[in-house]
């Protein structure tokens, strides 16, 4: 072997040694990082509600498969719909990756669309992925409300929980009276799914018009076998397999405008129960989470633990939400501007 080659070889070498260095000293950073850590994943609403008792079953599972194996608490933090949750994991919690929000699937759409106090950018957070989605519904208890159908409600006021700006059981609920005349009244004020569920049965409220199929079945399946309630419509990008007479917000539209308005608010649902953490977040620590969170997702335990709440496992990775972001800011403005303006923000 001439000088020459040796000298070739010998830097080669060199280089693949200093990689491999440099690969096992990132991975082992996180795990040096992680271990007897805390990570706090912060649900916007409150306690109960499908963020809450999904995020506490993936608490439950996901710190073993963290390089480090840190402790998973989860922290409920009431406000604005997730507005305040988000801000916080974007703003103000310290941006090491112990921090991971839990908030509403529409609240990237909400920043996109001008609402007012989202200090956050969507484009900059960092997925680490949606552990599950689901239909939203509007439903009515028929016995106080005398609804049966979206027909009935376009013909008589239904008193619907709300709990902020960008919380679906406000948003969806406006976009039914926009887009199919009904007549659904948003009484604000209610923490979560759990504390709108306990007036509706104390005959304070008439239903709710947003929320997710899973979470209504997870915790009042029995409301909708018995019949005391009447799912009015859903929306998603397609039925739920359970509800296949139900018509969803899209179909409702009659104009192209409003089908485009339709389409819009239609795509957070496939966010679907999601977690993010801020930008700034060391990306061995992003890609340490998000490989956790997958592995979780396929772990027996965890499924197990998910269908007994009655939550099917609809994984969707980080680099898929990602590209939902993305897609959704190419959508023309006027419809963002009608958007707007149905939903006041």
């Amino acid at each position: 072997m001439t000088p020459r080659s040796m000298k070739t070889l010998l830097c080669a070498a060199t280089a693949a040694a200093a990689l491999a260095t440099a690969s096992s000293a990132g991975a082992q950073s996180a795990a040096d990082f992680y271990k007897g850590k805390t990570v706090n994943l912060i649900v916007g609403f409150g306690a109960g509600g499908g963020y809450d008792v999904i995020t506490r079953i993936v608490a439950k599972h996901m710190p073993d498969k963290i390089p480090g194996k840190p402790n998973m608490i989860v922290q409920n933090m009431v406000g604005a719909g997730g507005v305040k949750a988000a801000n916080h994991v974007y703003a103000i919690a310290p941006k090491d990756g112990t921090n991971i929000a839990a908030v509403n699937q529409f609240a990237a759409m909400y920043k996109l669309l001008g609402g007012d106090g989202a200090q956050y950018d969507p484009a900059k957070f960092q997925w680490i992925g949606s552990i599950s989605s689901s239909n939203n519904v509007a439903f009515a208890w028929v016995a106080t409300s005398g609804v049966k159908t979206i027909a009935d409600a376009k013909t008589k006021e239904v008193l619907m929980g709300g709990s902020g700006v960008i919380s679906d059981a406000n948003i969806y609920a406006n976009m039914l009276n926009a887009i199919a005349g009904t007549k659904l009244k948003i009484i604000n004020g209610y923490s979560g799914t759990n504390e709108t569920y306990l007036a509706v049965e104390r005959g304070e409220l008439h239903g709710r018009g947003g929320g997710s199929y899973a979470s209504l079945m997870s915790q009042k399946s029995e409301w909708v076998k018995s019949g005391k309630v009447a799912i009015l419509a859903q929306v998603g990008t397609e039925k739920e397999p359970d509800l296949p007479n139900v018509p969803l917000l899209t179909d409702l539209a009659t104009t192209e405008e409003t089908k485009q308005i339709a389409a819009l608010v239609s795509m957070p649902v496939a966010v679907g129960y999601n977690h993010w953490v801020a930008p700034g977040v060391p990306s061995d620590r992003v890609a340490a989470l998000r490989a956790a969170y997958e592995a979780t997702a396929k772990d027996a335990a965890f499924i197990a633990d998910m269908q007994k709440a009655q939550f099917e496992v609809r994984l969707r990775t980080g680099a898929q939400l990602d590209k939902l972001v993305q897609d959704a800011a190419k959508i023309p403005q006027p419809v963002f501007d009608k958007t707007k303006a149905i939903l006041g923000w």
